[in-house]
């Protein structure tokens, strides 16, 4: 009996050693994989001029199976389009007297800006205020260059939709403040060759200088189109 419990606590011991020493290569050849896919994919955000930072980079179940001589390499270059993302990057496993294998890392990425942000709510139509916002950086999962990030606010725009405290502002939540409003009374000058009518109405839709718009003439409420060459004057050719 003390001679088959010897036998098993020896084969125990063997066990658990063979088993310890399997997860240490293991553990080593993937933190070695991690680094290496780590330096690839930084290099490429910044080959690329992108702000990125890696959030995960989760290694196949092959990897663990991988011996402990194996070589790793990326197959090709990583040129990413945006920083933020989820990446798929090739391996090349190599190992001598075997033949080359493949596995795929996935990493996933965000992006870091530099943008504006407001620490209270902005209502739809006020106009944009440096004053109300300020630089600010943070990781986004989305298209960077939805954000704004130039270093100034343009000038003579408002916003397009209402702005939550905190939310970072994005180009398609603003816009010209426009020159005239739609019900805004304006003047309509009638131009037919040499003959000019002038005519008081009222503007259907805003517009800014330069542009079309619909307009009703005061006197016999007929619709025309013109175009508006100041802040309350349409041209009607």
């Amino acid at each position: 009996m003390r001679h088959n419990k010897r036998v098993l606590s020896g084969l125990l011991w063997l066990l658990l050693s063979a088993t310890t020493g399997f997860a240490a290569n293991e553990s080593s050849l993937s933190r070695h994989i991690t680094a290496q896919v780590r330096a690839h994919v930084e290099a490429g955000l910044t080959a690329a001029g992108l702000h990125g930072e890696i959030t995960s980079i989760v290694l196949p179940v092959a990897a663990a199976q991988l011996p402990a001589d194996s070589r790793v390499r990326p197959i090709r270059r990583f040129i990413p389009n945006r920083a933020a993302g989820r990446h798929i990057i090739p391996l090349e496993v190599t190992r001598p007297g075997a033949p080359s294998t493949k596995i795929n890392v996935t990493v996933s990425t965000v992006a870091v800006i530099v943008g504006w942000t407001t620490a209270y709510a902005v209502k739809r139509r006020d106009a944009l205020e440096p004053s109300q916002f300020t630089r600010k950086t943070i990781r986004v999962n989305g298209r960077e260059s939805d954000y704004i990030q130039a270093e100034a606010l343009p000038e003579n725009y408002q916003l397009a939709s209402t702005i939550k405290p905190g939310q970072l502002l994005k180009h398609f939540q603003i816009e010209p403040i426009p020159d005239v409003n739609s019900g805004d009374e304006v003047t309509i000058y009638f131009k037919y060759n040499t003959i000019t009518l002038v005519s008081p109405g009222k503007a259907r839709r805003r517009a800014r200088v330069g542009e079309t718009l619909p307009v009703v003439a005061t006197a016999t409420g007929k619709r025309f189109y013109g175009v508006l060459v100041s802040p309350a004057v349409v041209i009607v050719e």
